[in-house]
């Protein structure tokens, strides 16, 4: 998104999965979790889409619709 937006091409560095791993072990919480999300949407492009419960639990926007939320989108809008 951000490149498509600036018209650059970003630099990447490639970091083999078997790594992450690796630092997703030796990492304390909670930097743990942050490379175990970052491994499931990067790496392996997984998304955190799921459906709720309506039994246990709703949807953030149902429970604070006064808030005003920002797409990612919207976000990167304003950085440019």
């Amino acid at each position: 998104m951000w490149e498509k937006k600036t018209g650059r091409t970003l630099q990447k560095e490639h970091v083999p999965e078997e790594d992450i791993l690796k630092w997703i072990k030796e990492a304390a919480f909670p930097l743990n979790i942050l490379l175990s999300l970052g491994l499931s949407t990067f790496v392996r492009g997984e998304q955190a889409n799921f459906d709720i419960d309506p039994a246990v639990g709703v949807e953030a926007t149902q429970l604070y619709p006064d808030v005003a939320y920002t797409t990612v989108d919207e976000y990167l809008n304003r950085l440019i």
